[in-house]
C-alpha cells in the first residue's frame, strides 16, 4: 500500500521569471541590464585596446637583434688578468667600409675613473692600431665598436689598460688566445 501526500498549493499566480512583479522593478530591471551591457561594452573596448597597443608595440619594436659573424677570434687572459677570457667577432663589412666588431669579455677588473680598455688589432707586422676604448662593468661585458677594412679575420687582437688620455702605452691584460 502506498501513501501519497499532498502539501497544499498555492492558489497565487507564479510570477514569471522575466517580468518584475511590480511596476516599479521594471525600469530597476531595464536599468540593471544597461548596466550589465555598459560592462560588457567597456570590456570589449579595453581587450581591443589592449590588442590594439601590443600590435603597435610588436610593429615598432625590434626584431631579433642578432650580431651577425663573419669571423671569431678567442681571447684569453695574460699574467696581469689570469681569469680573464673572451672573444672578438667581425661582421660584413657595412657599406661605409667599417667592419662591425663584438668584444665579448669576462674577468676584467672593474677601472677606476681616470683609466679604460682599449682593444687593439694587430696586423701580421705585429704593429697594433687602435679600434676603440670601454670600461667593463660586472660579470660580462659586451662592446660594440667597429673599424675601417678589416675585409677578412686580422692577424690577432690585445686588450690594454690605459690611463686616460694615453694611447698604445698601457698593459697588455688579454690577447688573441693562440699567440
Amino acid at each position: 500500500m502506498t501513501l501519497a501526500v499532498h502539501w497544499p498549493r498555492s492558489t497565487a499566480k507564479p510570477a514569471s521569471i522575466d517580468a518584475p512583479s511590480s511596476p516599479k522593478q521594471r525600469p530597476q530591471a531595464t536599468s540593471s541590464k544597461r548596466s550589465e551591457h555598459r560592462r560588457e561594452l567597456v570590456l570589449l573596448g579595453l581587450v581591443l585596446l589592449g590588442i590594439a597597443v601590443f600590435f603597435t608595440g610588436y610593429a615598432t619594436g625590434q626584431h631579433d637583434y642578432t650580431f651577425r659573424t663573419s669571423w671569431y677570434t678567442p681571447l684569453r687572459g695574460t699574467s696581469l688578468a689570469p681569469k680573464t677570457f673572451g672573444s672578438v667577432q667581425g661582421g660584413p663589412m657595412d657599406p661605409g667600409g667599417n667592419t662591425p666588431l663584438l668584444v665579448t669579455v669576462r674577468g676584467l677588473r672593474i677601472l677606476p675613473a681616470n683609466e679604460h680598455y682599449a682593444l687593439y688589432v694587430v696586423d701580421a707586422k705585429h704593429e697594433s692600431s687602435r679600434c676603440g676604448i670601454f670600461s667593463v662593468g660586472e660579470g660580462t661585458t659586451q662592446v660594440e665598436l667597429s673599424y675601417p677594412g678589416l675585409p677578412k679575420e686580422p692577424h690577432g687582437w690585445k686588450i690594454e689598460r690605459e690611463r686616460s688620455g694615453t694611447t698604445g702605452s698601457g698593459e697588455i691584460v688579454a690577447q688573441t688566445a693562440w699567440r
